[in-house]
């Protein structure tokens, strides 16, 4: 009798279906966050790397992925319009649907203006040229009173001017004077000394 009596009670009532309610809309939430978030659908970010974009993309649409190009990089080992490097990183585990960004390797080298570097010590001309991404740097003794001061730029004998837009890997010499004028004694200009960055004294 207690027992009916007690059901019966509208509080007990309405605090039973509040729970019911309750239970109800996190059971709710819980199913529609998982399908949100694709919970449990992870999948590879496939290995593409040195494949042509277009050969790649079965290999995303297999996996419901979509992709992007979002930079390039020259690397005359590898084969121009390849995929350099994805992010993320191949073997990552993505949610489907997710864009994975890809970098790949330019059909050109990079153009980098050469530096106004007159009048300036042949250390300094070196670090500069160096942090604009030049490789390929020699250095040509010329005549000159002030040693070590650097005159100009050239490549493979062809004067470069401040400004110039040239690849990267552009073989550079740069015309350093020698301290001294003695070299105009030479029969033959040409014979000035040019040696490699390697063996010069800093």
């Amino acid at each position: 009798m207690e027992k009916r009596s007690f059901l019966k009670n509208i509080y007990i009532r309405n605090l039973f279906g509040l729970i019911l309610v309750f239970i109800l809309l996190v059971s709710a939430v819980l199913i529609g966050l998982k399908r949100y978030t694709q919970h449990g659908e992870a999948v590879e970010v496939p290995d593409v790397k040195g494949l042509s974009v277009e050969t790649a993309e079965p290999f995303f649409t297999a996996k419901d992925l979509n992709f992007a190009i979002v930079d390039s990089i020259y690397n005359k080992g590898a084969i121009p319009g390849s995929i350099f490097e994805t992010t993320p990183p191949v073997g990552s585990m993505v949610k489907k649907g997710r864009i994975i960004y890809l970098k790949i390797v330019a059909f050109l080298p990079q153009l980098i203006s050469i530096p106004d570097v007159k009048d300036s010590s042949q250390r300094q001309s070196i670090a500069m040229l160096k942090s604009l991404g030049f490789e390929n740097i020699g250095i040509k003794s010329v005549p000159g009173v002030y040693r070590d001061l650097v005159l100009g730029i050239e490549s493979k004998g062809v004067p470069m001017e401040a400004g110039q837009r040239v690849p990267a890997n552009t073989p550079l010499s740069l015309l350093v004077s020698s301290g001294s004028d003695d070299i105009l004694l030479l029969e033959n200009p040409a014979d000035s000394l040019e040696v490699s960055l390697d063996e010069s004294l800093f």
